[in-house]
């Protein structure tokens, strides 16, 4: 939703190559993902991520070559994204914000955490998923193998993103991983409930996201889908009988 306030930015492009990437990867088309994300890395550097995150996955998951090909393609991008930046900052004098790049005095977290209270944190990074938060975690046990190491691989990608950009922001790029899992919990407890979480919640972010002044407190409609979220995860799980284990290694 912060897009509609702020529409001038990287992130609605990131928004779409996340699911874009992850898509053309998982049905074999590598090339393709490495052309689009070489592009997308002329926005912002995340666009290359998908891809690592693809080839971890499939290193997890036994399946060397698709890990292989994605791993290319990765550094293909990222090798394109060098030679931009190196371009820009030769060329125009392009540099990164100081906090960036001093990767031993925290980076961005650092200087973000210093700013800000822990109030001011906390509502940050709750803004950032609401009952995602819940829904995700629950989503776990509903989701296939491949999603699974999906989200495994994606772990070490968020750390580094989030240390050296605003964490709650870097964050946003991963919303393409964690929506599916909130799906998978939803999707078992009933078409009404699930309405409901989503009303409340894009209602929510209607005011701390696209910063429409006309929306009520946020707060209200946040709660609201956290507690929609939290009946949803209990019909879900009670309606679990009979389902498998989840594992790592099942498909």
């Amino acid at each position: 939703m912060y897009t509609l306030h702020d529409p001038y930015t990287s992130d609605p492009l990131m928004y779409a190559l996340g699911p874009i990437l992850t898509t053309a990867l998982t049905t074999g088309w590598f090339v393709t993902a490495g052309v689009v994300a070489s592009i997308g890395v002329l926005a912002k550097e995340f666009a290359a991520a998908p891809l690592y995150i693809f080839a971890g996955a499939s290193t997890l998951g036994g399946r060397w070559r698709d890990a292989l090909h994605a791993f290319i393609a990765g550094n293909f991008a990222f090798i394109v994204w060098i030679a931009f930046t190196l371009t820009l900052m030769l060329k125009f004098n392009y540099s990164y914000g100081y906090a960036s790049v001093t990767f031993s005095k925290g980076a961005v977290i650092g200087l973000w955490l210093d700013r800000l209270s822990l109030r001011g944190v906390a509502s940050a990074m709750f803004n950032e998923f609401g009952p995602l938060y819940l829904l995700a975690p629950a989503g776990i046990w509903f989701a296939p193998a491949d999603l699974r190491r999906l989200a495994i691989a994606a772990l070490p990608v968020a750390a580094v993103i989030a240390y050296v950009q605003q964490p709650d922001r870097a964050l946003w790029n991963f919303h393409f991983l964690v929506v599916p899992f909130g799906a998978l919990v939803l999707e078992r407890a009933g078409d009404r409930l699930a309405a409901a979480t989503l009303a409340t919640f894009a209602i929510g972010n209607l005011k701390v996201g696209a910063q429409l002044p006309w929306i009520p407190a946020a707060r209200v409609w946040l709660v609201a889908s956290c507690v929609c979220a939290s009946v949803a995860i209990a019909l879900a799980m009670s309606r679990r009988a009979g389902e498998p284990r989840w594992s790592l290694v099942t498909p």
